[in-house]
């Protein structure tokens, strides 16, 4: 008899591990679709609720805009829609520009180089191209009026960089320096514009030592500081297109403010204590304040700043401890400092016409080291290969011309009266330095022209090398001496087409910085009152100008002595120097204007 064998079933060895329940048993994950405004600009999770978790947390307004989520429909749609507007704007540039007679082609194209937006060049093809039977007709009018209903204000985009490439040339923490963000990605956007922009032309900051030790995150750092970072970051905003430039993404006029207010803050809880970093803070802010239109403000930080760099200099056997190395860093920071400090405030002096509040360092001035500078200029943020800097021989070239300059502001502005041209002639010194360069065969008034005509060739190069979007602030002053300057000559062609050049760059600049907008406002404006008609190429600019970017709150925050030219060489009688004043004097017989038309 056979036995069957009985089939034995082995259980599964135990698991170490807890078996995890069935997926039905797992609460169901809610996925949020649309973060509210404040967790984007955080980066950080959002809980999809209105009001959020984190906004509950921290008593803050909480908004969704179901309209920037990428995956819905109406996004999808509205794309589509923005698309094919933007394709049917540009068909119809085509066709202006194949159509056009000269004037108007010329007119389109100044617009295009001033870096307008589709929106504004839509509403320049809108209402003058095709409003107009031709620009070459409309111009020879004395006005050309466009109906008030047809224009409305167009916001710039704020958000235009392909923030993925974006590769800052530094990589520096926001923490501890600053309490506006803690973007490390955005922080090291703005120090490396601020440093590819504005140090290149006035340097008062090592970078190296400034670098390294913003890198290393100590407060007590010896070459960075809270106050000079937030500073730097105010100022460098200004050259930035990211939302969080501005302290409110719907007001064009707040960029760089939140730094501003926060590096003055740093600046009270200093109390009084000089460092290097302090007076390099203060620098950049007097600057940053005029450039934003408040160098009434700015001025009272040249006075401290005055102070600050005697005493720095009086203090600085003190601080010359420590090892052979550290003892070198100073030194070399200091030379760089107080120079740096005194080529700005002359600059600034010889730009408001006001007499130097600085004196000449008695502190060395940094040696031109040529074959050892290796220190390279990134063109930030467009990329590219990078350029051998030469910033020592820079920086000694322009302590240099810095001490003739000096001699001259003195001389012209520190008194009551202007002196004589032979009274000039006579001085000895620095002056005749300075007047090396002028020929008794050539007359002043040509001088200026030709001068005005080169810096407008200079922009030129500018735009060809390294694009208009973005150029140093400080040409802010040359561009608008070069228009003042063209605006009683403009019966010439080469002149006419050399104020044609630097009016792209002006419109270029008002966009970023409140001193330009209001100093082309003021060219503007002067124009008008000298009864000069500028060159038909820029009729289209200054009409966008008018009412897209100064609009009717143009003047707003703006507290500028800078002077008008025309005023002081006397082209225009009876009026205000200062900006402000000129500009709130030709607001209040705007607004009579209106209301005589309203009647």
């Amino acid at each position: 008899m056979t036995s069957e064998r009985k089939q034995r079933f082995l259980a599964p060895a135990a698991s170490k591990d807890p078996v995890p329940p069935p997926l039905a048993s797992l609460p169901p994950q809610r996925k949020v679709s649309t973060a509210c405004s404040n967790c984007r600009l955080r980066k950080a999770r959002c809980s999809g609720t209105a009001p959020c978790d984190w906004c509950i947390k921290h008593n803050l307004a909480c908004r969704i805009d179901e309209s920037t989520d990428s995956r819905r429909k109406i996004h999808i749609k509205r794309k589509i829609d923005s698309l094919e507007g933007d394709r049917d704007v540009l068909t119809r540039i085509l066709d202006s520009l194949r159509n056009s007679g000269v004037t108007r082609m010329r007119s389109l194209l100044q617009l295009i180089r001033s870096n307008a937006s589709v929106e504004e060049l839509q509403l320049f093809v809108d209402d003058r191209l095709e409003g107009a039977s031709t620009l070459d007709s409309a111009v020879e009018d004395d006005e050309v009026h466009i109906s008030d209903q047809s224009i409305f204000k167009i916001p710039r985009r704020v958000l235009n960089a392909k923030r993925l490439a974006d590769q800052p040339v530094f990589r520096v923490p926001a923490k501890p320096w600053t309490r506006v963000t803690d973007d490390d990605d955005f922080v090291s956007h703005l120090i490396s514009l601020y440093f590819t922009w504005r140090h290149a032309c006035f340097p008062c900051i090592d970078r190296e030592l400034f670098i390294r030790d913003m890198k290393a995150a100590k407060l007590n750092s010896q070459f960075c500081s809270p106050f000079l970072v937030n500073a730097i970051l105010a100022d460098a905003c200004a050259y930035s297109d990211y939302a969080e430039a501005y302290e409110v993404p719907s007001d064009l006029s707040t960029r760089g403010t939140h730094f501003y207010h926060e590096a003055k803050r740093c600046f009270e809880q200093e109390d009084g204590h000089t460092t290097i970093a302090t007076v390099q803070g203060l620098a950049v802010l007097s600057t940053c304040a005029c450039f934003m239109g408040k160098d009434r403000r700015g001025w009272i930080y040249q006075g401290q700043l005055a102070f600050a760099a005697k005493e720095l200099e009086r203090t600085l056997p003190s601080i010359l401890g420590g090892s052979i190395s550290e003892k070198s860093e100073i030194e070399r920071a200091m030379g760089i400092t107080l120079w740096g400090l005194y080529t700005t405030t002359i600059a600034q002096a010889f730009a408001y016409q006001r007499p130097p509040s600085i004196e000449r360092p008695n502190y060395p001035c940094p040696p031109s080291n040529h074959d050892d500078d290796d220190t390279l200029w990134h063109r930030y943020p467009q990329g590219g290969d990078a350029f051998q800097g030469h910033f020592m021989c820079y920086f000694h070239s322009l302590s240099k011309l810095t001490t003739i300059v000096d001699v001259w502001c003195t001389l012209l502005f520190d008194g009551f009266t202007k002196p004589a041209f032979e009274e000039i002639r006579r001085t000895e010194g620095k002056v005749r330095e300075l007047l090396a360069w002028w020929s008794p065969d050539r007359h002043p008034e040509e001088v200026s022209l030709s001068s005005a005509r080169q810096i407008a060739g200079l922009m030129d190069v500018h735009r060809t090398l390294w694009g208009i979007d973005i150029f140093p602030a400080s040409y802010i002053q040359w561009i608008t001496v070069s228009m003042f300057t063209l605006l009683g000559a403009l019966d010439v062609p080469v002149n006419q087409e050399a104020f044609t050049t630097v009016s792209v760059a002006a419109k270029v600049a008002s966009r970023r910085w409140p001193l330009a907008k209001g100093t082309l406002r003021a060219i503007q404006v002067t124009a008008r009152k000298m009864g000069v008609e500028l060159p038909p190429e820029t009729a289209a600019l200054f009409i966008d100008f008018e009412k897209v970017i100064w609009g009717r709150k143009g003047r707003k925050g703006l507290s500028s002595l800078y002077p008008n030219f025309a005023v002081l060489a006397g082209s225009l009688r009876d009026e205000e120097v200062e900006l402000d004043r000129f500009l709130e004097k030709q607001d209040i017989l705007d607004a009579s204007d209106l209301e005589g038309d309203e009647e």
